[in-house]
């Protein structure tokens, strides 16, 4: 649908892991072919990626987070000891949201899961499926709390896209009862499930904040030096140079361009990587057979999507304390695989159509 104004739109990424970055190139792309002006916002090696796939984009800087994970102990009194940094990040976010609305006339602002990044001023859009936090059972009794505190984020936004179904791969982390929600279906930068043919390879992708990313790359380093075939471990730190080391039958990548990514994820025989839901989006849109997941330790969200996949027989997940490649490989067989057929969806182009239209 023509427009008649050039809109333009400010896209604000979380920099938690490359997830929140890699399922805005869809948006982005979306927005670009409606004729918009696309500047991005954000920090750290999300808005590193991003400028390596859109360099003719404008960028901005945004105040870092310093999110980290525990090497050990509990995941959630980690974060719980974060909130006040948090916080503080949120808050000059806010302020620096609204300084660039004023220099740059933004019409419209869609943040992935940073809830400082919107404007009173102008259209704000929070794009999450975390709308249901899952807490271990041992916190419990702070749901409420937490909830709370959720929905009191998301409702400083004019409105919640979820990037998935109604009856999609989030469950309940997407459950919500809030009138402001839309469903904009699956979110993948790769665009077309290629027909190739599968290569021996065994494919590790490691990402998320430290030290848990580096401790991944340890472990898959460990059980790939007992394979007799060829592996492959892309390291999700992207940078101006691609790298490639040698480490035996194991290869490393520091990163790989979307394209190139995508390629070697559809020749892989087997891949295994974390249950972030951005990489359940790719694994679908390419229609991968055999995958294993090991969640992050305690990360609710990637642990509850692993147990929700392994129940439908879609990919098989251990955890990280007990990963054991080999016999990981032999219950993965029992497993059917994702569906690409199911990822096609006019769903985020009818939303972005409609913001587009309710700027006039």
């Amino acid at each position: 649908m023509p427009f008649n104004k050039q809109k333009h739109v400010l896209i604000a990424v979380l920099d938690w892991g490359l997830g929140h970055a890699t399922r805005c190139i869809p948006i982005i792309r979306c927005l670009l072919a409606h004729d918009c002006h696309v500047s991005i916002a954000g920090n750290g090696l999300s808005l590193v990626l991003l400028k390596q796939e859109f360099p003719q984009l404008h960028f901005h800087e945004l105040p870092a987070y310093h999110i980290t994970y525990p090497s050990n102990g509990s995941f959630f009194w980690h974060l719980f000891a974060q909130t006040p940094q948090l916080l503080r990040a949120i808050r000059k976010e806010r302020i620096e949201i609204e300084t660039l609305v004023r220099q740059h006339h933004f019409d419209v602002i869609l943040s992935d899961n940073r809830y400082g990044c919107y404007s009173e001023k102008i259209l704000s859009v929070v794009i999450t499926h975390q709308l249901n936090i899952q807490l271990p059972a041992s916190l419990s009794w702070g749901k409420l709390l937490v909830d709370y505190v959720n929905n009191r984020f998301i409702k400083k936004f004019n409105a919640c896209w979820v990037p998935d179904f109604p009856s999609g791969f989030t469950g309940k982390l997407s459950e919500s009862k809030k009138n402001q929600v839309r469903f904009i279906g699956l979110l993948s930068r790769f665009q077309f499930a290629q027909q190739v043919q599968e290569s021996d390879l065994v494919l590790g992708l490691v990402s998320g904040p430290e030290p848990q990313r580096e401790i991944f790359e340890k472990l898959l380093r460990i059980e790939f030096r007992k394979m007799n075939q060829p592996c492959l471990i892309i390291r999700g730190l992207p940078s101006g140079v691609l790298s490639e080391t040698k480490d035996g039958n194991i290869t490393i990548l520091d990163h790989a361009p979307t394209q190139q990514l995508q390629l070697i994820m559809e020749k892989a025989h087997l891949i295994i990587s974390r249950s972030g839901y951005t990489t359940i989006m790719d694994l679908q849109a390419i229609g991968k057979k055999r995958v294993i997941f090991i969640p992050t330790p305690g990360q609710t969200e990637q642990e509850y999507l692993a147990a929700e996949l392994e129940h439908r027989k879609i990919a098989y997940t251990q955890t990280q304390d007990r990963f054991n490649l080999v016999e990981a490989i032999k219950k993965s067989k029992q497993y059917h695989g994702f569906d690409a057929s199911s990822h096609q969806t006019n769903l985020l182009n009818e939303a972005v159509e409609e913001l587009l239209q309710q700027t006039y």
